[in-house]
């Protein structure tokens, strides 16, 4: 090579070296840019947390951040005056100290802190093995960064900064994968097609990797006013009427704490809150660990109310997600409500008016309940054993809570000496189906008292942990009450707000009578009961360990698998299903199962895609190619033999209105399905999975090569002699 042409390829490699390295950093650059605009819509979702009413500065939030270097820091909360107490002594009062919560993401656990705020000073601190850290506008930033690097995300949103969140990051689990016990987050966006879903992206922040991505359901509007505009505002304050005096407070994410509560100057209760709302989804298999409160993922909506009755009155409070409800998809509204009356009876009421982000699902409020009657200690408990009331010695998980119950149908009983209080589940369900679960355990210090994370998602944990026998007679008793109320979308409607809002909510009733005695039943009574009572069980209520262990699925008719299993929320099967959102229709299954594998019969095929559902995919779901463990993977554990034997012989039925001439072979090579060990990417979209991931990767392989073209050339620099000097003419 001439000397000047090698000048002038040198010259051009590093023009085009120069050119590269800028489009590469303008590259992650507008990348950056597009997740930071991503971070920036959903902290805005957090309507309470950018300016909390009685929150912490933003130079005492950006010090707390640095302030235990090997954790992730959550969030930083001030203390209402209820939950200062435990730290009085210390120091603490109403809006002098806060709860900081980080995660340990090493060992798996949330770590807590009580910090002074004046003093920058921590008070105490806890560990929690079991309890995973709520959503919150700190979390949103990680969450986003590891989701705008996977494939699948890419793929459905392209630029993760133009998706159109839904919600805040939530605080999540799944029953069939690594989230149920490591912390994740659900980050949700409406669907990009306009087709009114919602896209689901599961980040598991133990692992820093996306576990699942999903779609849920969409719906039409109905024709009602649109709501008003959301109302930071409540109202904290205390009541007096009717021989009762009761204060309440606003918490960041436990609720509306009622304290102090007494009747005729006699204490009552010192405390009752809702750490927790588990929302589960049976075709995810899944949900969310709700919070309420001024800074949680479903905040206050409105003032603080109380309400008149005809023989008391009412302190409620409503919380809402989204103010665009019932029209939204993936919203939730809640009531916190105690009633108070005259003859010193009280109920906690709780109100789910649904639907969430899926028609099926079950709303579990986390009620704790610290009872003080007559002062803290000398609590008594006695429960309804089928002829007679007998006192509780130890601590105590009852369930079922709404059977064999005692005379006027209450089933447990506290006292203190003269003082008592009889207890029931008041039935509201229209079809019966009322439960829940009841927690008796001891008062003991940072065992609910203290601001609380939620637990494990299907565990009932707190409280379940705190279960130990201890002796409960003559101590401080706390109850956890835990109702559960399944929404329906067949008649009657139940947890949904069509077809208006407001007449089909669900509502939880738990009734505390004032009595004056606990008189044992005549043997007439007696007679009358057990010809109506329902048996006893007589094994005892399991207690699970700390890690979920599979439900069995309930049913012994198709209809009632279905349901209960969640099958029909996922897919369409003739006049079973109210699905076809995320699995294939299975209306003609009987049909197309015929010879889809060659060499497996229908029977084969639809038995062993039941029990291990990644055993052959089908080839099209209604989000696009249906792609692996998205089906829970654990319904041969659920499912007995028979069960699965009623299933199969149903679906081999269907056999379909329509003929497909030509049913879709799995394995045959012009197919079009794709292999089961990776998912595929979306159809119908401009944006190719990974583009932003890879175009960086081909920009980086095409600057190192050009580089190195760069050196070879200036190592193999061609050596130009010297030109002699002419020779002068004689």
């Amino acid at each position: 090579m001439s000397p000047k042409l090698h000048r002038l390829a040198l010259r051009s490699c590093i023009v085009l070296l120069l050119l590269l390295t800028g489009n590469l950093i303008r590259t992650v650059w507008q990348q950056q840019a597009s997740i930071n605009l991503a971070i920036a819509k959903g902290q805005q979702l957090y309507l309470m947390m950018d300016d909390p009413p009685m929150g912490l500065s933003e130079a005492a939030l950006n010090n707390l951040d640095t302030a235990v270097s090997d954790l992730i820091f959550v969030d930083a909360l001030p203390l209402t005056l209820a939950e200062a107490r435990p730290w009085q002594e210390l120091g603490c009062t109403a809006n002098s100290c806060a709860h900081l919560t980080y995660f340990d993401r090493t060992n798996g656990r949330t770590v807590n802190q009580i910090l002074l705020i004046t003093e920058n000073r921590v008070l105490a601190e806890w560990q929690d093995a079991l309890s995973r850290p709520g959503g919150s506008r700190f979390v949103a930033e990680d969450a986003i960064q590891i989701a705008a690097n996977d494939p699948q995300v890419t793929a459905v949103l392209g630029d993760i900064g133009a998706g159109d969140p839904a919600m805040i990051p939530m605080s999540a689990w799944l029953a069939d994968d690594d989230c149920r016990s490591d912390w994740c987050v659900d980050l949700t966006f409406h669907s990009p097609n306009g087709d009114g879903r919602i896209y689901h992206v599961f980040v598991n922040m133990s692992q820093q990797t996306v576990a699942r991505t999903f779609y849920t359901r969409g719906r039409p509007d109905l024709d009602v006013a649109a709501p008003v505009s959301q109302s930071a505002a409540f109202t904290d304050g205390c009541h007096e009427q009717d021989g009762w005096s009761v204060c309440w407070e606003m918490s960041a994410h436990d609720g509306v704490i009622f304290r102090d509560a007494t009747y005729n100057e006699t204490p009552i209760f010192s405390t009752i809150k809702i750490p927790q709302i588990e929302a589960w989804y049976p075709s995810w298999p899944g949900g969310y660990r709700d919070e309420i409160g001024f800074a949680a993922t479903v905040p206050p909506f409105g003032d603080t109310i109380v309400n008149e009755l005809d023989d008391g009155f009412e302190v409620r409070q409503l919380f809402t997600e989204f103010t665009r409800w019932p029209n939204c998809i993936c919203c939730y509204r809640y009531e916190e409500i105690i009633r108070f009356y005259a003859d010193g009876t009280f109920e906690p009421r709780f109100v789910s008016y649904g639907p969430g982000c899926d028609d099926l699902s079950i709303y579990r409020p986390f009620w704790r309940i610290d009872l003080d009657l007559d002062g803290p200690e000398d609590d008594q408990v006695w429960l309804w054993q089928g002829t007679e009331w007998t006192e509780m010695e130890s601590e105590t998980e009852l369930f079922p809570f709404v059977d064999n119950l005692g005379p006027e149908g209450y089933k447990i009983a506290t006292g203190d000496d003269d003082l008592l209080y009889r207890w029931t589940m008041l039935p509201t369900d229209p079809l019966g189906l009322d439960e829940a679960r009841v927690f008796v355990l001891r008062e003991n210090e940072l065992e609910g008292e203290q601001p609380l994370s939620p637990g494990p998602g299907d565990t009932f944990q707190p409280p379940r942990q705190w279960l130990n026998g201890e002796p409960i007679s003559g101590e401080d008793i706390v109850l956890w009450y835990v109702p559960l109320l399944k929404t329906r979308k067949t008649d009657p409607l139940w947890c949904m707000p069509d077809p208006e809002p407001g007449i089909n909510q669900c509502e939880a009733i738990l009734r505390a009578q004032m009595t004056d005695e606990l008189p044992q039943p005549t043997a007439a009574e007696l007679a009358e009961m057990a010809a109506t009572a329902t048996p006893a069980s007589t094994e005892p209520t399991p207690t699970p360990a700390p890690t979920p262990t599979p439900r069995p699925v309930q049913g012994s008719t198709v209809e009632e698998i279905i349901l209960n299993s969640g099958c029909g929320a996922c897919h369409a099967i003739g006049p079973l299903g109210e699905g076809h959102k995320v699995g294939p229709d299975l209306s003609d299954i009987g049909y197309q199962a015929t010879g889809r594998i060659p060499g497996v019969t229908a029977e084969e095929y639809i038995r062993q895609s039941i029990v291990e559902p990644n055993y052959a995919l089908a080839p099209e779901c209604p989000n696009g190619p249906c792609m692996p463990n998205i089906m829970p993977q654990d319904y041969g554990q659920r499912l007995t033999t028979e069960q699965v034997d009623l299933i199969v012989d149903y679906l081999l039925a269907l056999d379909g209105t329509a003929v497909v001439e030509n049913p879709t072979v799995i394995g045959e090579a012009d197919s079009g399905i794709f292999n089961k060990s990776a998912p595929a990417a979306k159809s119908g979209g401009a944006i190719v999975a990974g583009v932003d991931s890879s175009s960086a990767t081909v920009q980086l392989v095409l600057i190192g090569m050009v580089l190195m073209l760069t050196l070879f050339l200036l190592w193999k620099r061609p050596y130009e002699e010297p030109k002699e000097p002419a020779e002068s003419e004689p």
